[in-house]
């Protein structure tokens, strides 16, 4: 696998293969297209559909339109950084253009025109190397962002009007899996034409949540493995029939799909709500967005379900999964638990129920909070 993309521009034009292509600056008003780097995290945005359909051939993601362009307004200058992964930048400030040729980045001209009535967001990843910069017209992704920990940097650019299908994230087709094993609210069973869902980057549920988490259980956890498929998930489950689970799995599976993560440990949402049904309602998704994690790596997992019927899931603090959900927990208690194929090590388990510690007051309680397995399950009910 690729570890970057590469794209290689020259001043207003792109060079591809030997071939020059004009930039946007040369044209009218103009749809802009977005693509998504799976393996750096970069959403790139260009006005050249020629543009688009290289990176899309050479392994980015088409993410479809993202705004419309006008033929004239102020010039948005676009720059690349050739020493940190190939990541581009943005801005209608000539400052901070000169600024960033001055320390090392590549100037690569005008890439469009800014104007109209629409602002665009611009915010910044504090923690990434690559793809730092984000720009949306949705003010509600603007403020999810903001909540899992990118800073809002006020308005980048404006837009004429948004694009008919603009999807902040629409992932690939989703894949069936589990066929004819899938049975009511998450219990395995042979259901014939049952199956769920594996989807890439299925889009959070937007809410906003305060307040402490019915259910809130988190580990640090280490896995490795030496095989060509290997797992652990940490899960919150209802009790009962049909009840239901949540929670967050991190996964190894050789191949090369990168739309799912394949060969690199990839990190999974699972949603199987109480009552889903069988016809496609429980679903994996697979957040190739997420945290990278190596073969023995220690990380941070924890796992929040509201009394509103949300689940939230972490990754060493990164959000990475919000949904709507439904657990039934008969006789008021969750059954939690990790499961695993793979040696697995557990260190300082705890579990909050409203706020509350009850790690050790569980019906029954984990058995310690720090041990070590390599096959099944270890639980508790809170």
């Amino acid at each position: 696998m690729k570890k970057f993309l590469a794209s290689v521009f020259v001043a207003a034009a792109l060079l591809i293969g030997g071939t020059l292509f004009v930039q946007a600056e040369d044209a009218d008003a103009a749809m802009l297209l977005r693509v998504y780097n799976p393996n750096s995290g970069e959403h790139h945005y260009t006005a050249n559909t020629n543009e688009r359909n290289h990176l899309v051939k050479v392994g980015w993601r088409n993410e479809g339109n993202a705004w419309e362009t006008p033929a004239s307004g102020t010039a948005v200058y676009r720059l690349y950084n050739p020493n940190n992964g190939g990541d581009h930048h943005y801005t209608i400030n000539a400052n901070e253009k000169n600024h960033l040729v001055k320390v090392g980045w590549r100037y690569e001209g005008v890439s469009w025109q800014s104007g109209g009535s629409v602002p665009v967001y611009r915010l910044y990843n504090p923690n990434a190397k690559t793809g730092t910069h984000h720009y949306t017209l949705h003010a509600s992704e603007k403020d999810h962002l903001v909540k899992v920990g990118w800073r809002y940097e006020g308005i980048g650019f404006y837009s004429t009007k948004a694009a008919s299908n603009n999807n902040p994230n629409p992932g690939v087709t989703p894949k069936k899996v589990d066929v004819n094993i899938t049975g009511v609210g998450g219990v395995e069973q042979g259901v014939s034409g049952s199956y769920r869902l594996l989807y890439s980057n299925k889009p959070f549920d937007q809410a906003n949540l305060s307040g402490n988490a019915r259910i809130d259980f988190s580990a640090n956890g280490t896995m490795t493995g030496n095989k060509s498929d290997y797992e652990m998930q940490f899960v919150i489950a209802g009790n009962g029939k049909a009840c239901g689970q949540v929670g967050v799995g991190l996964h190894y599976q050789a191949g090369s799909d990168a739309n799912f993560a394949q060969g690199r440990i990839n990190t999974t949402n699972i949603n199987f709500p109480a009552n889903s049904g069988v016809t496609g309602q429980q679903y994996y998704s697979v957040n190739t967005n997420a945290p990278r994690i190596a073969n023995g790596q220690t990380v941070h997992l924890r796992v929040k379900y509201f009394a509103s019927g949300y689940v939230q899931n972490f990754v060493n603090n990164t959000l990475v999964g919000q949904y709507k959900t439904n657990l039934t927990a008969e006789g008021g208690a969750y059954i939690l638990h990790d499961t695993t194929n793979t040696p697995l090590k557990i260190r300082n388990l705890k579990v909050l129920r409203d706020g509350k510690d009850v790690t050790n007051s569980g019906r029954p309680s984990f058995a310690n909070t720090n041990y070590d397995h390599s096959n099944g399950s270890v639980a508790g009910a809170y």
